[in-house]
């Protein structure tokens, strides 16, 4: 079965066994129709007894009635069967994603590309091409970044040496 995450489960909720829960706003309605969601790393089905919205959006499950039982269950994500989610999960932009399709120039290198796509890694981004039948992965700096040219999907950039030698 395929999940989708939908958010976490926060902090218990009053002494009543309800616990928080902070959603993507896009899968809110496919939360509130769910008779059954799926919490943690691996993900175990808990049976919804209801839900209440007020400032924060908390969840009352069946069997569960004290502030100590749901306590187990928080900050854990929280997920749905992708059957039952109606919204795409949201696509996280980066700031390249622009330069999808676009070339490669860098003096001392042959015409590199098309991007294929943009790795977002936690310190940079890397552009995805293929050179000689092997994927290569261009750092996308802002020290090695000349000039976008938008009019005919050009990355003007200046490599260093033996990059595509690795």
């Amino acid at each position: 079965m395929e999940l989708v995450q939908i958010g976490t489960t926060g902090r218990p909720h009053g002494v009543r066994g309800e616990l928080s829960l902070f959603v993507e706003e896009v899968f809110e309605d496919d939360l509130l129709l769910a008779r059954a969601v799926l919490i943690g790393d691996q993900p175990v089905p808990y049976f919804v007894e209801r839900f209440r919205q007020g400032g924060k959006m908390t969840v009352k499950f069946e069997r569960f009635d004290t502030r100590e039982q749901v306590s187990l269950l928080a900050n854990k994500p929280l997920w749905l069967p992708a059957n039952e989610v109606s919204a795409a999960p949201p696509e996280e932009e980066t700031p390249w994603d622009g330069v999808m399709g676009y070339t490669i120039e860098a003096e001392g290198y042959p015409e590199l590309g098309p991007i294929e796509d943009i790795l977002d890694l936690p310190e940079h981004y890397l552009a995805e091409i293929t050179y000689n039948e092997k994927t290569v992965y261009i750092p996308l700096h802002d020290d090695l970044v000349r000039e976008v040219r938008n009019e005919d999907g050009r990355l003007i950039m200046e490599l260093p040496a033996g990059l595509l030698d690795l």
